[in-house]
């Protein structure tokens, strides 16, 4: 496992590739996992998803999963297997 000064070197090199298509897809799949978190898109927080350090602030559920109720579950899907 790279060290992570050598972790941030190698964002660096990859953020900063003179490849065009090599920068823009390393810079897509940040895109990508940053938009999953609802994160803006810039340099500083992708260098820290990258090595580990982005903290998201995770709001309360506002709502709960229904309980199951095996009884009534059990009827739409069938009998049990044996």
């Amino acid at each position: 496992m790279p060290m992570p000064e050598e972790k941030d070197l190698q964002f660096t090199r990859m953020w900063n590739e003179t490849n065009e298509a090599k920068r823009i897809k390393f810079r897509n799949l940040m895109k990508s996992k940053l938009d999953v978190l609802h994160v803006e898109v810039n340099e500083e927080n992708a260098r820290a998803f990258y090595n580990g350090r982005l903290t998201v602030w995770q709001p309360e559920r506002l709502y709960q999963t229904p309980e199951r109720n095996e009884d009534r579950d059990r009827g739409r899907r069938g009998p049990r297997r044996r």
